[in-house]
């Protein structure tokens, strides 16, 4: 539930990857001019006390995620019981409801974030074969392109005629 909430506002979601990072985010996302979004994905409260213990998670700039939130059921994890600037997710009957807005970290480990990412292209590299990734990539943007989608997905691809002024013709 949350790798579909985040998609509604992120460009690029991952989710339930362990990689060689010290933090392994159950969601997270990078969306265009909205830095990245960590989701962490509690069923009990014991499950988020014992989070609460990790050094990422006692020292927030070395945690990835500029906005980061907690996701469970209802009545799991109360506001008051938040880190400060984290928010809070409650999933309930296919639905996720806002119970605070995580306010933003400044400082967040964007080496860990870029380490993750790169784990994230080399196995991705590694599916493909040996086809260079960005040549891969470059073609399913082609593809998408005349199919009359948008590369992120989120808008459709507008088709326009050019023409050239009337000097140069």
């Amino acid at each position: 539930m949350g790798v579909r909430w985040l998609g509604r506002q992120s460009s690029v979601v991952l989710y339930e990857f362990a990689a060689g990072a010290n933090e392994n985010p159950d969601v997270i996302g990078w969306g265009s001019g909205a830095g990245s979004v960590l989701i962490e994905c509690k069923l009990n409260r014991s499950d988020f006390l014992r989070d609460a213990a990790k050094p990422f998670r006692k020292s927030p700039r070395v945690g990835m995620g500029q906005r980061r939130y907690y996701l469970c059921p209802p009545n799991t994890i109360q506001v008051k019981d938040l880190p400060p600037k984290w928010g809070l997710l409650w999933a309930a009957k296919g639905e996720v409801v806002v119970k605070r807005e995580a306010r933003g970290h400044a400082e967040r480990n964007l080496v860990a974030e870029i380490r993750f990412l790169s784990s994230m292209l080399r196995r991705a590299q590694i599916r493909i074969g040996s086809r260079p990734l960005s040549e891969w990539l470059r073609g399913e943007n082609r593809f998408e392109a005349k199919r009359g989608l948008s590369p992120n997905r989120h808008q459709p691809v507008q088709k326009t005629t050019r023409t050239l002024p009337r000097t140069l013709q």
